[in-house]
Order: structure tokens, then sequence, then C-alpha cells
């Protein structure tokens, strides 16, 4: 066969990221061309139900015209606008929007824009560094994360990511950096074979900040959901004991919301789950379902304020396409979707029957483990076992397993980060029949996985 010239541009020219590029050299990968809902279509015109969302991102849907016309619409009155110099009208109504949406000060915050999560976590970091030496405690320059969290590959946001593999590159990193325990029950070294979790993960947390001391920590950074390590859903009262604790000392509380924002876990901030207000909200994905590059850090406005008077205490941070008008103009087009169609109500109650359908499907699936998540945030975990709980390790596996998938037109995550999950994060707008489409054929691949490996 030969070879296109897209094809020749991918195998000499192209860099995908986090992408084994040999791989795509040796096997040309499909390319996708066009969406529309929750499907796409690649170059040969082949479907499939992107039950991934792209990356966790495309909330409202593909082909969305309304998002598309707004942000040609402000093109063609402005194209950019310096956020080193001057407010832009897009920008600043996004801002409105979110202060009015993030459950971190009643409506009373204040938005730093930057182009996606890396720099959302990264700025969120700085500001609560610059904001502890503000209030005189120049001796905070310590975080806490969780083990396996991503949290993203900015060398700040890489610091606090938990996965060492990501991180081993790049050391040495930013220092301070400290990582807990996940509260994962399911495969906790406390509590996975107790009926309910024993919040021995909160004490952790506690015990760090005793043995290092409050004074030497600046902030705590968690997603509502874990992401890495597929899906990880904390207990009722887990960010409750969190918030008390950075209440009592002075730590700022970061939720990183770069995924759960957004309706992905069936509210708008994955926060509101468990009625919890953090200091500091980092965002992006979901923020324009991916129509545009655009992250923020939404700040509680007593932080923000820390920075107001004389010149030396503004915020030393700047990105150069930070609150971009054609980007924050397609977060105000898909803000407006998720709210007139109720996308994240949408996506509590679809989440609950996409659940309940898998759940069903694999009762008798030996090698599923557990089904867990949140919303339309989805984790199937493998084992070798069931009653054992023994992982079900094996790089060829997970990649056989990507591939059958992907052969019957759908797109989603296996991942082996931790242990080996099949994650789904469909767009909030995939109909009841996608689902069943999706269940079925993960029944289909997973059956035929089970019989290869008992």
């Amino acid at each position: 066969m030969t070879e296109s010239p897209l094809q020749a541009a991918i195998a000499e020219h192209s860099w995908l990221h986090f992408t084994q590029m040999q791989r795509l050299i040796e096997r040309p990968p499909i390319v996708i061309t066009r969406g529309e809902g929750s499907k796409v279509y690649d170059a040969e015109g082949r479907e499939y139900i992107d039950a991934l969302a792209g990356l966790f991102c495309v909330n409202a849907g593909y082909g969305r015209r309304e998002i598309a016309d707004a942000m040609h619409a402000q093109a063609l009155k402005i194209n950019y606008v310096s956020s080193f110099s001057y407010p832009n009208e897009p920008a600043v109504q996004v801002a409105a929007r979110l202060a009015q949406l993030a459950p971190v000060g009643a409506g009373d915050a204040r938005v730093f824009f930057v182009s996606g999560g890396s720099e959302a976590v990264e700025s969120a970091l700085k500001v609560a560094k610059q904001y502890q030496r503000a209030m005189g405690y120049r001796g905070r320059y310590k975080t806490i994360s969780r083990r396996l969290a991503y949290h993203g590959t900015t060398m700040g946001a890489l610091s606090v990511t938990g996965l060492a593999s990501v991180r081993a590159p790049f050391e040495p990193l930013v220092p301070g950096a400290r990582h807990v325990p996940m509260p994962h029950h399911y495969r906790c070294a406390y509590c996975a074979h107790e009926a309910a979790c024993n919040l021995s993960c909160v004490r952790e947390i506690e015990e760090l900040v005793e043995q290092e001391g409050a004074e030497t920590i600046a902030a705590i950074i968690l997603e509502p959901v874990q992401n890495s390590g597929g899906c990880i859903v904390p207990p009722p009262d887990y960010y409750r004991r969190v918030r008390a604790l950075c209440d009592r000392t002075g730590i700022v509380m970061i939720m990183d919301e770069v995924i759960c924002g957004f309706g992905r876990v069936g509210y708008w901030f994955g926060s509101e789950h468990w009625n919890v207000k953090p200091d500091i909200i980092t965002c992006a994905k979901g923020l324009t379902s991916a129509y545009a590059p655009l992250g923020a850090a939404i700040v509680r406005k007593e932080i923000a304020d820390a920075f107001l008077g004389e010149e030396q205490k503004k915020f030393m941070h700047g990105i150069t396409f930070g609150g971009h008008p054609v980007s924050a103009a397609a977060a105000l087009a898909n803000i407006a979707i998720l709210e007139r169609e109720s996308l994240p109500q949408r996506a509590q109650v679809s989440g609950e029957y996409l659940m309940g359908q898998l759940k069903e499907a694999f009762e008798s699936r030996r090698i599923v483990g557990d089904v867990r998540g949140l919303g339309l945030f989805i984790g199937i975990e493998l084992v070798k076992d069931r009653e054992t709980r023994e992982s079900l390790h094996g790089e060829a596996q997970m990649g056989w397993l990507s591939d059958q998938l992907l052969a019957r037109g759908v797109i989603c995550r296996a991942d082996d980060r931790l242990d080996p999950v099949i994650q789904l994060s469909p767009p909030l707008v995939i109909t009841k029949e996608e689902m069943d489409r999706v269940v079925a054929v993960l029944d289909e691949v997973i059956g035929e996985l089970e019989k290869q490996v008992l």
C-alpha cells in the first residue's frame, strides 16, 4: 500500500504527547477528521463513539456551531488583547460567571486565566506560595498532594504529580513536594477489606502536617475524583476533614478540577458533591469543551486581595495567551450550552444509568474487580482473580484491549499507571443508545480477554 502524504508527514515530522512515535512510524495511526455529538470519524469515514470526550474535555459534544460562531465573531472583532496590559470583554464576562459558579467564596472570587490545565495548576501553586509570603510566612514552601495523582507537566505541576515514571526524567524538581496515600478503598492498605473507609488516608495527611510542621506547608492540592489510578472517589468525610485541617493551619486548599469541572461528575464543579469550598479551584478542559485552549485558577477573594496595594505586592506571574478573547468567547458559549441543556444534571443521571448497566453486564465477569466513579467519569478495574483482587498487569494485554475496542468503534482509555483500568468519560450529551453500545462492546472485548487470561 502506498503511503499517503498525510501518513508520511506523521512518520517524519509529527511528535505526539506521551507517545512512543516509533509505534506510529511502524503502524500508521487513525486520523480523526470530524465529530458530531458523541461520535468522531476518521479520514476513511469510519465512525467511533468517543467514550473519552477527546481527553476528558469535550463536555458539550462535537459540532457545536454556537461555539464556533462565537469564536468566529470574536476573532473578527478583535483576535488578541495583551493579558499583561488590558482586560478584554469576553474574558471579563467569563471571570464573572466563574466567580458565580465556583464554590470558592459564594460568588466572591478573582480569576487568573491561562492556556490549559498544567498552567492552571502552576499558577495556583504560585498564588499559594506568594500569598503565604504576603502573610509573613516566608518558610511556607512545601506542598502536599497524592501518590500517583497527575497534575500536569510544567515543573511545579510535575513536582506535585505523584507518578514516579512521569517525574523521573526531569528530576530534581521543585523542592518541598510531599505525597500522601490515595483514598482508594478498593486497594487501601488500611481498609480494603472493611465495609467502608476508616479515613486512615486523612489521618496520614494530618500526621504529615504535624511531622513536617504546618508552618512549612503552603498548599495541599487534590482532585475531587482522582484520574490517575482510575476514577478514585474519596469517602464522604474526606474533604470535610481536609478543609478543617486547612482552616486550622492556614494551608491553602487547592482543588484540581481540570477534569472534574463543568459537569463531568454531575455538578458544575466536583467540590460541590462533597459540599466543600476550596481556596483555589483550577480548571481547563471542559471550560471551553476543548473548542479552544483556556484554563483558569479561580481564587477566593480573601487570598486574591492579599496581592492588592503597592506595586511589589502584585502577582509575579503571567501567560501570553491567558484569557485569550477568542477562547473566552468559546467559554461563554460553552457555559451557556451547559446551563441551558442542564448538562451537569444530565451527566449525573446518565452516569447512574451507565454505572448500573456496567455493573449488571460485568456481574459474572471474573476479571472485573471494581466499577467505580462519579457522574460520567467511570473506571473499570481488571483483575486476575476477583476474590483475591490480584491485579491483571500486562502492557500487551492493555494494548490489545485498546485495539479491540477501537476496532469495534469505541474510543476509551486502557490505563495501567496503577492497576489496569478502563476509563470512560464520554461527552455529557451521550445518548442512552450510545451508552448501551459502549457497554455491549466492553462486555464483548472483556469477555474475550477473560478467555485469554483464565
